[in-house]
């Protein structure tokens, strides 16, 4: 396999970011079912952490959104979405993302990280546990209380 790395999102990058955020049959758990149009800004702007995943020299296969946010006194990131276009699933690109992500953000002192799934989204959930991340039922409860259902809480502990 070609080396996999991160850079940041360029005006270039919109091309394969509209077509991945059309792709609802395929990718409609991962863009939580919206348009980029609905979400270039919040995925744009400070404090989210937008990288595309490259293959080889520059080809973009993918997009990871996450932020730091503090958590009862603890550095938390939160990985918002993450997305391997189809033709380049299933060959470990996510699974390193990931992990080169949570590695980064331990390093700089985080000690949680979380992920947001549908709870329909068996596949994305599979993900999240072979990664080592549990379900957080106190957090989907609460959740589930100030009205968002359907959701699944993933979290694993850095350190």
């Amino acid at each position: 396999m070609h080396e996999i790395s991160f850079r940041s999102v360029s005006p270039r990058d919109m091309d394969s970011l509209e077509k991945w955020y059309s792709m609802t049959d395929e990718l409609g758990y991962a863009t939580g079912f919206k348009s980029l149009e609905e979400e270039r800004e919040r995925i744009m702007s400070h404090p989210m952490i937008s990288m595309m995943i490259i293959l080889g020299d520059d080809q973009a296969v993918g997009f990871i959104c996450c932020e730091l946010r503090i958590l009862d006194e603890r550095k938390v990131v939160w990985i918002h979405i993450i997305i391997v276009d189809p033709v380049f699933q299933n060959r470990g690109i996510g699974t390193w993302a990931v992990r080169r992500l949570l590695n980064n953000f331990e390093s700089r002192g985080a000690s949680v990280a979380m992920a947001s799934v549908s709870e329909e989204n068996k596949c994305g959930l599979r993900f999240w546990e072979s990664l080592g991340f549990e379900r957080f039922p106190t957090m989907e409860k609460a959740l589930n209380n100030s009205g968002t259902s359907g959701v699944a809480i993933m979290k694993r502990n850095l350190t």
